[in-house]
């Protein structure tokens, strides 16, 4: 029978105790907390074992000489994702299911720079990566999407004297920016579609105030009083991490297109209904808000 002393400790004094569990009699088994250290067979110190202030392991560090060379992440003691590095760099990141079964694997190649010039992943039993290019200042200029061996995407970017993207070409489009503000939002930029479209977008402003825009599609003109048009086109340069492969990825699936059953935009000879093009941008637009693919916080390209 065991026999212990059971202490009731004041609840403003609890969060400076420590749990201790007395089992069978033997000595009482300490909860881990903060950082331990992970010791081999011969006793030398291979890592370290993190833990919250319950006692949960978080994660584990390995290390090659004075460089982490593995980071092991976990979630109610399950090891969810494992992150392997070289020389500061991280190579390849695996996921696991709650079964503790590999679930993907990321991989990343690197440039004399230490730039990342290669990204892959598997998503629906397909193999995507993302090349990327970059020029003398070490900027993202172009950006290669494939699945398997086989490219669906060429990127080129260009950019002004403040780092600005003036210019974006894929195989669908041809943005060109002629203004921006110093907020950095698009004042007037033409894009050019894939079957011959040409989209001249002019937000005006009075004293900073935002007025209107005039819209011209293929020279034939309109014009609306709806503020999303001042960034109908979000041009931002690629994050090189994985979540920018989704972000590319996410524009192959539902992109919106300006040609549709009600208006004509194949035939030059008819005329183009104008007011319906600019009530499908903007219901486009709100619909690509709405229903992105991926975390809300990451900004994406808006297509046409």
């Amino acid at each position: 029978m065991q026999n212990y002393l059971s202490i009731l400790i004041p609840e403003e004094l609890q969060q400076f105790s420590k749990v201790a569990d007395i089992i069978d009699g033997t000595e009482p088994v300490k909860n881990n907390f903060g950082v331990q250290t992970i010791i081999d067979k011969d006793g030398n110190i291979t890592g370290t074992e993190h833990y919250s202030a319950s006692g949960e392991l978080i994660k584990k560090v390995y290390y090659k000489g004075s460089s982490v060379s593995t980071i092991e992440h976990y979630r109610n003691s399950m090891l969810y994702s494992q992150e392997k590095y070289d020389t500061g760099k991280i190579i390849q990141k695996t996921l696991y299911n709650s079964e503790g079964n590999e679930v993907n694997v990321i991989k990343y190649k690197y440039n004399r720079e230490n730039q990342i010039v290669f990204i892959q992943k598997q998503a629906n039993n397909t193999v995507y990566s993302v090349e990327y290019g970059y020029d003398e200042l070490k900027r993202v200029n172009s950006r290669n999407i494939n699945a398997g061996s086989k490219t669906i995407s060429k990127q080129l970017y260009r950019y002004d004297i403040l780092d600005r993207i003036v210019e974006y070409k894929d195989d669908n489009q041809s943005i060109t920016v002629h203004k921006v503000n110093p907020n950095n939002e698009l004042i007037s930029y033409t894009i050019r579609d894939v079957i011959g479209n040409k989209i001249e977008v002019n937000n005006r402003f009075i004293c900073s105030e935002y007025i209107g825009t005039e819209i011209s599609v293929n020279g034939h003109k309109t014009s609306v009083k709806d503020k999303m048009y001042i960034n109908n086109v979000v041009l931002k340069k690629p994050y090189t991490n994985e979540d920018d492969l989704d972000f590319a990825l996410s524009e192959q699936v539902n992109v919106p297109k300006i040609n549709h059953d009600s208006i004509t935009t194949t035939n030059r000879n008819n005329d183009i209904n104008t007011d319906k093009i600019t009530d499908i941008l903007i219901s486009n637009k709100k619909e690509n808000i709405n229903n992105t693919p991926f975390s809300a916080d990451k900004i994406k390209f808006i297509k046409f």
